[in-house]
């Protein structure tokens, strides 16, 4: 089996299709778009910018800015568009997500349960926060950029990560409520302990 490119440079060449932005532009536009699935720092963006203006798959221009540094504006080629076109046409990869609060939870035991709900806490804090800037995104971000062709598969994405977050919610809600009613009948593992080496003397 053919080994999968990471999709780096896909992602690149897809925001590109719309239309031309500098690597800079590129890192605002992934986190103002796709940022809450998918993530591309600009240690990746400017070292495949690189790969693929040298594969012919963008082109790139300088443009002068008054009182600024020069900047690099790039554009997808028809190479690069042939490029995007086949990546599309081949099955998304499957993946096993990794969640660390998860994992601590299930070891959650040997915790502190207050240390437990601190960080469902806090995770549902942050998660709120996301869900409301994705439904701006939708209703006005988006809303705003209708003449793009492209303008309700961006709805779509927006809405997964509205139903996503929305779900996360509802189970930090039933987490921390279950949490919080089982913290005080849990039983320290010192206690069960002694008692267990009372009952066996």
């Amino acid at each position: 089996m053919a080994r999968r490119s990471s999709s780096s440079m896909e992602v690149l060449l897809g925001l590109l299709a719309i239309e031309p932005m500098s690597g800079y532009d590129l890192g605002i536009a992934i986190r103002a778009s796709i940022g809450h699935f998918w993530n591309e720092s600009y240690g990746q963006i400017y070292p495949n910018l690189k790969r693929l203006a040298s594969a012919g798959l963008v082109a790139s221009k300088t443009e002068k800015q008054k009182g600024k540094p020069d900047r690099q504006v790039y554009s997808i080629t028809a190479k690069g568009r042939t490029r995007l076109a086949k990546w599309l046409a081949v099955e998304p990869q499957p993946e096993i997500p990794r969640n660390e609060l998860l994992l601590k939870l299930f070891f959650g035991t040997q915790a502190s349960p207050q240390t437990l709900i601190g960080y469902v806490d806090r995770m549902a804090k942050r998660e709120a926060a996301i869900l409301q800037n994705l439904q701006c995104v939708e209703h006005e971000e988006i809303a705003n950029l209708e003449r793009y062709p492209d303008a309700p598969y961006w709805k779509i994405a927006a809405r997964f990560g509205q139903l996503e977050m929305e779900a996360h919610l509802r189970w930090a809600k039933e987490t921390l409520k279950a949490m919080r009613e089982f913290t005080g009948k849990r039983r320290p593992r010192s206690a069960n302990r002694k008692e267990k080496c009372n009952a066996s003397q």
